[in-house]
């Protein structure tokens, strides 16, 4: 038996805003379902070999993001973050300073697994983390 990373699934208030907020990443938008009477949405992108799963629900459009504290409270049982390999992790903040996404706040870290990396938060407050980590290759 062979497993491999196939998808994370996130759930949105606008449906195109965090689509292009994605696609702004390097994602490609490879597929979108609406159901007929406009109450849901799915879109998939495709980023490498794994998807993001993105699901809207029309009851949710004027909910506020969500509040995570920064990092996605890790203490807390759950899923926490997207993480997206950079293979600059410098560049990598820059060209997220440059889009608007990071500000002079948003520093490099280096992680108690000797791993470089830096957040930033998507439309609805979900974190998405850059990473450097060539420590398995």
């Amino acid at each position: 038996m062979n497993y491999r990373p196939h998808h994370t699934a996130i759930s949105v208030r606008n449906l195109d805003k965090s689509v292009d907020f994605y696609k702004s990443l390097g994602y490609e938008q490879v597929h979108r379902y609406d159901e007929e009477d406009g109450s849901m949405s799915i879109a998939h992108l495709k980023l490498g070999g794994s998807f993001l799963e993105i699901f809207v629900y029309k009851k949710n459009e004027n909910e506020p993001p969500v509040n995570y504290e920064y990092a996605n409270n890790l203490e807390d049982i759950g899923v926490k973050h997207i993480a997206l390999w950079a293979d600059d992790i410098e560049a990598a903040l820059a060209d997220m300073k440059a889009k608007g996404y990071a500000n002079e706040d948003t520093k490099i870290t280096v992680g108690r697994t000797k791993v470089s990396y830096f957040f930033i938060q998507d439309p609805d407050g979900v974190w998405v983390e850059f990473v450097k980590d060539d420590r398995y290759n």
